[in-house]
């Protein structure tokens, strides 16, 4: 099947360079399909006075920090080094995926360790607290700093306490749907059939909340195909009414082998 276009729909920063390696990578390999940035999700900082002193108080005390993503990375990076503050070089960091890992490499930030779920099929929550398992045996009176966005799941925290970690929790961003005035939305067509990326749920129940708001009737997505990474959001994106979904392992390697696969296909 041909698709007119494909929709990436990860907040703009992150879609700017995937953006930008994908169309240099199809450009490579002769392949003349559209890449539409459509950031569903729409990231803003949490501004609550004296948060950055607080982050970095709770960071001096603590021997790992985590982050539940890469905007977690970044907008704590960010709120730091708005306060002029630095990155502790003590600290061991553990994340959920290789997009968090690039991101702080990419910063150039310097810690002890970067401990992540080696299997690209667990990369989640529960994948990162069987490799933390595997880092530390003793997690007994250990200090741990979380960040992440307003809301969220929180298994890792339970499961690190249980095993008498001390956690604080910061939450540094909130998670917003794209604006209905922002001109990305005009990118959609619903004549023709679009290939969509997903690496959030969230993402979907954004889509399916504007859609009718933008007074676009959704049914046109079940001639669409959707690309996922977790099986959380292969069942958001198949309830939100895509026609096709299907899941491929982590990672922008695997995504970009993937659309190489059936642009290549199509032709």
């Amino acid at each position: 099947m041909q698709f007119a276009k494909i929709i990436i729909t990860r907040p703009q920063t992150q879609n700017i360079k995937l953006q930008k390696r994908l169309s240099e990578i199809f450009l490579e390999h002769q392949i003349d399909v559209p890449v539409i940035s459509l950031p569903l999700i729409e990231i803003v900082p949490v501004n609550h006075e004296g948060l950055a002193e607080s982050v970095y108080r709770a960071l001096l005390q603590a021997k790992w920090v985590s982050f539940v993503s890469p905007n977690a990375f970044l907008m704590s990076d960010r709120l730091l080094k708005k306060h002029g503050l630095k990155w502790p070089s003590h600290l061991h960091v553990a994340v959920v995926g290789g997009g968090s890992e690039k991101s702080i490499i990419d910063a150039g930030i310097s810690f002890q360790q970067i401990v992540k779920p080696t299997d690209l099929s667990a990369w989640d929550s529960e994948g990162l607290w069987q490799a933390l398992q595997h880092t530390q045996a003793d997690w007994k009176d250990c200090r741990m700093v979380m960040i992440h966005g307003v809301g969220g799941r929180n298994f890792l925290a339970e499961n690190l306490t249980d095993a008498g970690a001390q956690i604080e929790e910061f939450s540094v961003y909130q998670r917003q749907a794209l604006s209905l005035d922002d001109p990305a939305w005009k990118l959609i067509d619903p004549t023709q059939p679009s290939l969509w990326v997903f690496n959030s749920s969230q993402a979907g129940d954004f889509l399916a909340t504007r859609l009718p708001e933008l007074g676009i009737d959704a049914h046109f997505l079940s001639h669409d195909k959707a690309i996922v990474s977790h099986p959380r959001i292969y069942a958001k994106i198949q309830q939100i009414g895509l026609g096709f979904v299907q899941m491929i392992e982590p990672g922008d390697d695997e995504l970009i082998k993937t659309l190489l696969h059936i642009c290549k296909t199509a032709l």
